[in-house]
């Protein structure tokens, strides 16, 4: 089951500002995300809510099963993101 990844306007504005090294690890994991392969895990306390971990990034988002969409809400290093 493949999946349409949407990127709101942090996550798109955090890939411009980074390194090409960087933003090529991430665009990889985004690829990914299309087939939910991955280390994901589902945030504890909501029901749609899913971290994918990339060495010291989060990439945090949510899934619509129903519209088959994926929406990062946010990129940042591991230090920066409040679950």
């Amino acid at each position: 089951m493949r999946l349409q990844v949407v990127l709101r306007k942090q996550p798109q504005k955090y890939l411009a500002a980074i390194d090409e090294t960087t933003r090529n690890k991430l665009n990889k994991a985004l690829q990914k995300l299309e087939t939910l392969t991955g280390d994901i895990k589902k945030l504890k306390g909501t029901c749609n809510h899913f971290r994918v971990k990339i060495h010291h990034y989060r990439i945090l988002f949510t899934l619509d099963k129903d519209t088959k969409t994926i929406e990062v809400q946010q990129i940042d290093a591991r230090t920066n993101i409040k679950y």
